[in-house]
């Protein structure tokens, strides 16, 4: 098999009337970590420490280029909390899909003098992240 390339990376978010939108042109790079909480449960007597698996969770990291499009979706969230999640559709590379619900924390805008704007975000899933191989429409 290939390996993979950055070209074959994709996301989607829904902007503020609820439509999945591609960000993907507007995207300079992007990651998905995954994330399990480890729970020690060794005992005085023991000689080796042992854990059980705790609660699992997800991260998308995103940087991108500042516009129209990527202000309206991350512009509201920059210094305003909010209850509300946004759907979004991470593309590892053809046919493999992850999405579900976030939170999107940690929005930034940031620029420098002759340099492009640009904006930064964390995306937290709230509940399950489905791994699929069929697009979100």
């Amino acid at each position: 098999m290939a390996n993979l390339l950055f070209k074959d990376m994709g996301i989607k978010i829904d902007d503020s009337t609820g439509a999945l939108v591609d960000i993907t042109a507007h995207v300079n790079s992007q990651g998905l970590t995954g994330a399990l909480n480890i729970l020690e449960d060794s005992a005085l007597s023991d000689e080796e420490r042992t854990y059980l698996p705790g609660m699992a969770g997800a991260t998308i990291d995103l940087n991108g280029f500042l516009n129209s499009t990527t202000d309206g979706i991350f512009g509201p969230l920059v210094g305003n909390r909010t209850s509300i999640t946004k759907t979004v559709q991470f593309q590892a590379y053809a046919n493999r899909y992850y999405n579900g619900e976030v939170f999107v924390t940690a929005p930034a805008y940031s620029g420098a003098s002759d340099t492009l704007e640009t904006w930064s975000a964390s995306l937290t899933f709230s509940g399950a992240v489905n791994r699929t191989s069929v697009a979100l429409s």
